[in-house]
């Protein structure tokens, strides 16, 4: 199938660096007999001041030396004598500085020299705080945007990460966007009093210590210690924490709390350390579960973290001046000098422009032979897929509702009456006419007893109970009994399940049970709706389309969720969760497992494997190709699938990239189906692309950045670019296409689900038991 495309012009956040033509940057080495590269570091920090004397500027990479000025009365190949060192034998050699030539336009050494001099400025705005790798965010804490209503404030600032160029020709870049950092008008002390029945609320969150504007990830709680608990200062002395704080920040310490653990990574991210915090002057940051529920106050955030178009490239330019204008002092002497003017380096303002192309999405897919043209921008998804399903289970199943008889009963009513309603118009049957079971306290000991009549009441009728839907009074999964609905759900009956908090339901009811519809049907099998214009190459043959992603949080269990699909449509998955250990010597099995589960469902093994690989950043994919690849083809080895085609590709939703329509009128976000391939961009000869899939109408959308790391297939790029696209209006929990495909959202979705609720202590685990996986339902979203 022809997949159409359109070319459309795009604004970037990425902007050019280059050396001005007409100032050259001169190359010297330093010319010692019989020299050793140890010996020319010890001259080079020897004669540092003269040196510095001749050229005024210069930085040394690799035992070279370059500068912008040439030294007075040098020629080309001719040297200056600087004076003698003694070598290894203490024998004294004479040291010059000798001129080799001016550097090439495309020297391999512009590329370190405009890095260095990027990140000696970067490193000198004294007036932001920096955080992140090299200062890589940097905010103006002086401008900060006080909401005392939300107890915080905002703090506006740039993430700016320097791009080197890796194509010959193509010059460096500086990726500069808005960068905001919420600090909260609290204490973790304050925090850690009113949660004092549950201290690692505070774990993994994000501090700032008050004294001198440093940020920390807490790795843990000391209860042992506290502010008179000692260490061992610089000099080797014993000295309490109360101690120290008063005399280097005068700041007074109520003794009465414990210590907060951090890990600092050493300089040069060598050995990691672990330092000791003190709550009371430690300052929460970011937004708690209560904010986030709040509408009004993440409207008003939203307002500032959210900028349109115009204001990120305003802020870009007017940071690029404060870079370009730079002075940066010399302590010795006190002079000033602009290090970017003065080497004739030039970060342009104007950002890049560049072409792309917009796939269209084609038809979603309902019952009936309805199709809804996803390219339609009339299309209403919300209002039109409240309609007869593209595919539901044929036979009807048992649904069990539970109801807190003391504040749920209207709630009850309303859903009941709602959801014959939706199941009418829906044309949906799958159910039973549902059995209702009261609880009369919201405790998990009643829970259980419940549940277990229930599953006493089965066994008698020689039924299976294959679903269970909970109405709880509470918060959003903050509801008391959540926890216990779903292990229970998982561990004991092996069906899957959905909670319904009560308030939900007082408003706007039948909307929000037409989409608890849709979710029900993913949940027991069905398929809501499916997509057309699925590249040939993939619709012709059998193709498994897998997601991987890790769950890691401090203070709990990793967890690897391998899911797979098992039909031609895409929509139903065996979904696979793995719980702690080396996660990537099990992706042989994962896979293998993948592959029989696909075969059990159709009969045949597929022909293409594509295996979207979640959260990898540049600094991974040689251990993802080196470790987890040769797994993967183990896997097709001992099944003895050597016809079948594998494709790995990872995706990378944390990026810096932005792009926006480039035209006369008003920056906006570019549409869905925006693919971004252009190698100014993505830096690199490979299949790499960004991809904008989802719709956003409040702020800038950010990418996807994929890359295929590896594949059998030849000519397929501009496939693997539909289909990921394609993918991304497939995850049944929303009515539209999302920021990932499908398989990788319901991989993070699994372990997540898992990682956050799993505990051993718990006498029956938070884990799906096998008559579930084996389902190949998504019990999970």
């Amino acid at each position: 199938m022809i997949q159409r495309q359109q070319e459309i012009l795009l604004k970037t956040n990425y902007h050019e660096i280059s050396l001005l033509p007409g100032r050259p940057i001169y190359e010297y080495e330093l010319d010692i007999l019989n020299s050793t590269p140890e010996l020319i570091q010890a001259a080079l920090k020897q004669f540092r001041p003269q040196i510095l004397e001749m050229l005024r500027n210069y930085m040394s990479i690799d035992n070279k030396i370059y500068s912008p000025k040439i030294i007075d009365g040098i020629e080309k190949a001719r040297s200056k004598t600087l004076g003698t060192i003694q070598n290894h034998e203490e024998a004294e050699q004479i040291v010059s500085i000798k001129l080799i030539d001016r550097l090439s336009e495309n020297h391999l050494s512009k590329n370190q020299i405009i890095a260095r001099l990027i990140k000696q400025v970067v490193r000198n705005q004294f007036q932001m705080v920096s955080i992140g790798k090299i200062g890589s965010k940097l905010f103006w804490s002086q401008r900060a945007a006080k909401q005392q209503e939300n107890n915080l404030e905002i703090w506006p600032g740039v993430e700016c990460i320097y791009q080197p160029s890796t194509i010959q020709n193509f010059k460096p870049k500086l990726i500069i966007d808005c960068a905001f950092r919420i600090l909260r008008y609290r204490s973790v002390l304050e925090e850690l009093i009113q949660f004092k029945q549950n201290l690692d609320i505070v774990i993994g969150q994000i501090v700032m210590t008050t004294y001198n504007k440093k940020f920390y990830q807490i790795s843990g709680i000391e209860l042992k210690m506290s502010p008179k608990s000692t260490f061992q200062n610089q000099n080797g002395e014993a000295i309490t924490f109360e101690q120290y704080y008063s005399s280097k920040y005068n700041q007074k310490i109520e003794s009465n709390q414990p210590l907060l653990k951090a890990i600092v990574k050493g300089k040069r991210d060598q050995n990691q350390k672990e330092i000791f915090l003190i709550p009371s002057l430690c300052q929460m940051t970011g937004l708690t579960d209560e904010m986030r529920n709040d509408f009004n106050a993440m409207k008003k955030i939203s307002e500032i973290t959210k900028p349109s178009a115009e204001i990120r490239m305003r802020t870009a330019q007017d940071f690029i001046q404060q870079l370009q204008n730079t002075k940066i002092i010399n302590k010795k002497d006190n002079t000033q000098k602009e290090v970017l003017n003065e080497w004739g380096l030039e970060i342009k303002k104007d950002c890049i422009s560049i072409q792309a192309q917009r796939l269209d999405p084609g038809n979603m897919l309902m019952g009936r032979d309805l199709k809804l043209n996803l390219g339609d921008y009339k299309t209403n998804l919300d209002r039109q897929t409240q309609t007869q399903m593209y595919q539901t289970p044929q036979q009807q199943l048992m649904l069990a509702i539970f109801y807190n008889v003391n504040s749920g009963k209207q709630s009850l009513t309303s859903f009941l009456e709602n959801f014959k309603l939706a199941c009418g118009e829906f044309q949906f049957n799958a159910f039973y006419q549902p059995k209702v079971i009261e609880m009369q306290q919201d405790r998990e000991e009643e829970l259980e007893r419940l549940l277990q009549d229930l599953k006493v009441f089965a066994d008698q009728k020689q039924i299976k109970v294959n679903f269970l839907l909970f109405l709880l009074p509470g918060q959003k999964k903050k509801a008391r009994l959540y926890k216990a609905c779903k292990r229970i759900s998982m561990a004991k009956f092996g069906c899957a399940s959905q909670v319904i908090i009560e308030k939900t339901l007082s408003r706007n009811t039948r909307s929000i049970v037409n989409k608890i519809l849709i979710q029900l049907n993913a949940k027991i099998g069905g398929t809501p709706w499916a997509l057309d214009g699925i590249p040939d190459i993939f619709a012709n043959k059998p193709t498994m389309i897998c997601g991987v992603d890790i769950f890691t949080k401090i203070g709990r269990k990793s967890q690897l969720a391998f899911c797979s699909t098992i039909n031609r449509n895409f929509s139903r998955y065996y979904s696979q969760v793995l719980t702690s250990g080396e996660f990537c010597s099990h992706l042989q099995q994962c896979l293998k497992a993948a592959l029989i589960a696909f075969k059990q469902e159709l009969q045949v093994y597929p022909k293409n494997v594509i295996i979207y690989r979640d959260g990898v950043g540049d600094g991974q994919q040689a251990a993802v190709l080196g470790t987890e690849l040769p797994q993967y083809k183990q896997a097709l080895k001992e099944l003895e699938l050597n016809d079948v085609s594998l494709t790995l590709v990872i995706c990378n939703k944390r990026v810096s990239a932005k792009f926006y329509t480039g035209g006369q009128g008003r920056a906006e976000n570019p549409p869905p189906g925006t693919i971004i391939d252009n190698k100014i961009i993505t830096n690199e000869e490979a299949i790499k692309f960004y991809l904008i899939s989802q719709l956003s109408r409040q702020g800038t959308v950010t990418p996807t950045l994929y890359k295929v790391l590896y594949s059998d297939l030849q000519g397929v790029e501009q496939s693997i670019k539909i289909m990921t696209f394609k993918l991304c209006w497939l995850f049944y929990n929303f009515t539209g296409s999302i920021k990932i495909p499908a398989p990788v959202r319901y991989a993070h979705c699994l372990c997540n689900f898992i990682g956050d609720n799993y505990d051993d202590k718990d006498k029956i685990k938070f884990l799906p038991q096998s008559d579930l996986i084996h389902q190949k339902v998504l019990f999970y979203i």
